[in-house]
Formats: C-alpha cells, structure tokens, sequence
C-alpha cells in the first residue's frame, strides 16, 4: 500500500536542523523556571516522563525523538530567512506533494495532480483542519502561490493560479514543461500560509501596479514573524500532533484528534528534543529516545545503542554535502586554484570524520553535482566517463604542479600568491557536529599542504543569514534544492544548490562572483579550452532546466550543467549521504517499508505525520 502524501526552497526559504524533561500535552509554554504556564495556572516542575531503573524513557504515551532547533529560537514565516523553523515545519504542516527514488512525484496531502497542456490542477481533500478547527481549504496553498508569483510576475515562470473552489487549483506555467517537472514544481512544498495570516499581503501584492509598490510589501513580508507561542494560540499548525508547551529542551505536542489520520495512532503525546542543542548521541545511548526520524545508526554507533533500537529503514538518499567557493576571492576565482584545493584533500578522511559523529555515507566519486545514483538515467555512463576524473583521495603532486604553474611558490611550507604574497581562506561551516568535523579534517589537510585557512563556525541559527553576507571564501553547504531525485534539485541556483545569481540583474557575475556568461571546452571532459569553445550561461541554464518542455531537453541542459561544474569547479561535492530512519522497535511499531512505501524523505518523519507509528505498550 503506497503512502499518500513538501517547500520548493526559494532564498526567502532558506534553510536546515537538551535533556529530556517535561510532561506531554501540556497546554502552553514554559517559563523560566521550568514550569508549565497553562490557562489555569503554574504546574509544578516535570520529572522527564514515565523510566526504567536505567532512566530510560519508555514508552508509556509519549514518542520522543530529536529534529531542527529549539522553538525558542525559531519562527514560522516562511518568506522571512531570519530564525525560520524549517525543520519543525516538516512536522507541524502538511505536505502537498514528495519525490520518491524512482524518479515519480506523487501526492502527499493532495488527492490528485493531473496535467493538461500547460496547466496543473491540484484538487486537495476535504476533513483536514487547521489546529484552530478552520477547515484546510485550496485557498491556504493558493495564498501562497500567489504571492510567490506576484514578488515577481514577469520572472516566474507561471502565467496563473487560478482558485477554482474550495478544494481545487489550476496552475498554468507560461510555457509548456513536461508533465513530471510541473508536478515537480510543487513537491516538497507544504501548506503552510494560512489565509488567516498571509491574506492581507496577497491582497496588497494584488493591489501593486509597480515593482517599487510590490517590494514595500515584500519588506513588510519579510518583517514579519510568526512565533511558536502564536503558532499555539492562533493554531496555526495543520498537522497530526500539534505543539502545546515549549521551552529551550523540549517542543510538546498531542495528537490533534480533528486530524483524519487520528484514529490510526493510539500514540497520544510527542517529545520534540532540539538536536541542534542537546547531546542526541548521549541520549540514544542511554536510550532516553524513541526514534530518530532521518537519521540511520552508524555501525560505530550499533555497539553503544541499546538492543531495542534498530535501523528500522535504509534509503539510498538524494541529498549530498559540498564546500562552495567565492570567486570574489581573487585566489579562488582562479581555476588552477581551485583544482588545487580539490587534489589536496582527501575525501574519504572528510567522510570518515563525519562517519564517527554519526553520518551514514561514502565519499563522491566524480565531480558532477548529481548524486550518482541518477547518472545512468540523465547523464549515461559514456559520458560520465570522459568527465575529468578528480581524485578521491588527495594528490598532492597533482595540486603542487597546478599552483606553480600558475605562479605560485611555497616559501617556509607555505604557498604565497605569484607576487609573493601570502594569503589565507576563511571557511565557514555550520556548527553541527558532522559538519564540523568534516571541515575541520578539510582545514587540517590543506593547512598541511601549505594553503592557510581558518575555519570560522557559526550556530544553526544564524548560519544561512551570516552565509548569504559571502564574506567568506569557502562554505560549507547542503547540496540539495529539494527532497527530488532529479537534475533540478542538485542545479538549482540557490543555497541548496549552486547559486549563481540573477541572469538578469545587469551585472556580469553573481553575489558569490561566479560568471553568468562563462567559456567551457567544446569536448567533455578537456582541462583547457582551446580554439573558442563552447560559450554557457549556468544560471540561465538553471532557471531554464524546470521549465523543459521534454525528458531530453531536461538531459541536454543537464548534461551541459555538469560538463560546465566538472570543468569550472564552481563548488566541489565531497559526501553523498544515505539516510533511512532508526527506532525503539520493542516498545513501538514501526513501518519497514513492507506495508508502506517509505523510498521518500525523511521516512521516520513521513511513518510518524502518518499515524504509521503505534505503541507496542499492553
């Protein structure tokens, strides 16, 4: 039985991810002593749930798992960058459609998508509600919609959204595309603009007759906050739990017994610990969580687990880590230097690191920017073989010859500029564990090979805010637009992808001074241009490529794309991750994959939003 049942990531989006203590379903948040504020009153402190001798949490009413930051620290507008609650969205709204592994976008909320031509009709259901018991109708996706168009109408790529009544859409791109990437254009995407809210900017924004008026409301959009004590008092959330307490350990929420997926969990209560705060390893190992909803066990983590917690299910996920490059560097903008960088690290060391913090991976094997599990079908074997084959492992005689020959000398075991001036990279890494171990095996080799960096480590919090100032010179990043196993989620001209920039802003490079208009070698796979070769616009290329009208236009672009990353290095994969979900399978009872189809995102989370997941408790 397959499931049924995501936000296409533009920049206004971006994004990504204690103790236990509390008592569930509590109405309200904490205070600063620790106790419960609810309309009756102040409760006494909490003692951490129902335990073992060990101090185990078992489970009694209550699934306890970690997942993004602490609702302290977030909000829920979804256009506004600063503290946005990306990874507790994915828990509290619904999700209108998913890519799965075999390629095929389906619906996740929605009933049914169905192309006519250039037209996409979304019908959603009927039954499902708002927290606050407003019905979850068309109009709270199409508000959305709307605005996203309406920001910018003559660079979108949709002519219209067209409410056609309670429960239907009608989108119709300006162009023809193929049947597969219209429906892709909404995957990933959730219902999470709620008319309540957003209605008064759609007016406005229908109401502008100039780009100065529609970027006033743009401003005011972005202003605004949606904090997770309005999200409660305003019921704001869509979901199967909703949040009802809050503090900086712990997010509460109970089943919303109006959902109509509430009668398949007797699960009544949901534990949300911060991952970016609390010790997640410590408390798997002393079994103090219930499941780990995106995340598989390691094998060096299998011996310190405890018996009843399984790798419940493995996915050979979609989604990759990469470092990328500032070209406004003047060193960087340099492709004998960036080469240079890539042939002096080894990957597997990268990877290794990231294994023993708890990441389940292999090192990426050719520098295409697809994750290689969709070469065969986009790219064909013929032609990722003539690609430049860089190493996985570190050629430091390799790197040495690309910086002489391009002036460079090492003076004192340290390479200086052609002028014979020193130099050193910044490189700015989010402050999760694996990313930080990752960067900081990174930093080490390149510092042993004679290349100065410093590593500059900044919170989940204020990571995407302080990454798209581009002061420094190497990041790292997801390398991922969204949860699709497609060309247009590892191209796709933002954060999580490759950003280039904005082909038409007049400029003749991007934010992070890679070209819009850029030379490439006429035969794939040369490491020099000769003769004229062939001319590329990489961002146009990107903004073109979901907008294909066929399968081979979208290989022809993609094809283009990786021939033009393989050669110019823009950025460099390092990482491509597997993923799954692992869980206390002796007191709950857990979708494997058999009964429900789970090749998706997030698998625990999708099981656990669709009441897959019971309690083994008599």
């Amino acid at each position: 039985m397959a499931g049924k049942r995501s936000t296409n990531w533009s920049r206004r989006d971006l994004i990504k991810y204690g103790a236990v203590a509390g008592t569930a379903g509590l109405a309200g948040c904490f205070d600063s002593s620790g106790q419960t504020t609810t309309e009756e009153g102040t409760e006494g402190g909490t003692d951490g749930g129902t335990s073992t001798e060990g101090g185990a949490t078992i489970a009694d009413d209550t699934l306890d798992y970690p997942a993004g930051r602490p609702a302290t620290d977030v909000q829920f507008n979804r256009y506004s960058l600063g503290n946005y609650a990306h990874t507790l969205q994915d828990q509290l709204f619904e999700e209108v459609a998913r890519g799965y592994a075999d390629g095929t976008v389906r619906p996740d909320l929605l009933e049914d998508m169905t192309v006519d031509g250039r037209t996409l009709t979304l019908t959603f259901p009927e039954g499902f509600k708002w927290w606050n018991g407003d019905d979850l109708t068309a109009e709270d996706y199409y508000i959305g919609l709307e605005i996203d168009r309406l920001q910018s109408p003559e660079q979108s790529p949709i002519e219209s959204n067209t409410l056609v009544d309670d429960y239907t859409i009608e989108r119709t791109f300006k162009t023809a595309v193929s049947p597969n990437l219209m429906k892709a254009n909404v995957a990933e995407t959730f219902v999470n603009t709620p008319r309540s809210v957003y209605r008064e900017y759609l007016t406005r924004y229908e109401e502008a007759s100039s780009d100065s008026e529609r970027e006033s409301v743009t401003s005011d959009l972005l202003d605004m906050s949606i904090t997770t004590q309005q999200l409660i008092d305003e019921g704001l959330g869509n979901a199967l739990y909703r949040v009802t307490g809050f503090n900086s350990s712990e997010t509460i929420l109970e089943k919303f017994e109006d959902h109509p997926y509430a009668s398949r969990t007797d699960i009544p209560n949901v534990r949300i610990i911060p991952e970016t705060t609390s010790d997640v390893e410590s408390l798997s190992v002393n079994d103090q969580l219930d499941m780990n909803p995106d995340v598989l066990m390691s094998e060096s983590q299998q011996s310190r687990y405890p018996d009843n917690i399984e790798n419940v299910y493995r996915l050979n996920w979609f989604r990759t880590q990469k470092f990328t490059f500032n070209f406004k560097n003047e060193h960087i903008a340099r492709l004998p230097v960036r080469r240079a960088i890539v042939n002096a690290v080894d990957f597997e060391s990268m990877v290794a690191a990231m294994r023993q913090a708890g990441t389940v991976g292999a090192p990426a094997e050719n520098q295409t920017a697809l994750r290689s599990t969709i070469h065969e079908e986009y790219l064909g074997s013929d032609f990722v073989d003539q690609l430049i084959d860089y190493p996985v492992g570190k050629d430091l005689e390799t790197a040495t010859q690309l910086l002489e020959d391009a002036g460079y000398t090492k003076e004192n075991g340290t390479w200086v500029d052609p002028d014979g001036e020193s130099f050193t990279f910044t490189v700015l890494t989010q402050n999760n564990n694996t990313q930080v171990q990752a960067t900081k095996v990174f930093n080490d080799q390149l510092n042993a090979f004679g290349i100065q960096t410093k590593i500059s480590t900044v919170s989940s919090t204020d990571y995407y805010q302080r990454l798209q100032t581009y002061e420094a010179d190497i990041f790292w990043i997801w390398h991922v637009a969204k949860a699709l196993w497609h060309p247009t989620a590892y191209f796709s001209n933002n954060f999580y992808g490759i950003e280039v920039g904005d082909p038409s802003s007049g400029n003749e490079t991007g934010p992070t001074g890679k070209p819009f208009t850029t030379t490439i070698p006429s035969e794939v796979g040369a490491t020099e241009v000769s003769g004229s070769g062939k001319e590329i616009q990489p961002a146009q290329l990107m903004n073109d490529l979901p907008n294909s009208e066929s399968a081979e236009q979208v290989k022809e672009r993609t094809r283009d794309l990786v021939q033009w990353f393989n050669y110019a290095l823009p950025d460099f994969v390092f990482v491509e991750e597997d993923s799954g979900y692992w869980g206390d399978t002796q007191d709950f009872s857990m979708p494997t994959g058999d009964d429900y189809e789970l090749n998706t995102n997030r698998p625990g989370e999708f099981s656990f939003k669709n009441g897959w997941i019971s309690s083994n408790s008599e």
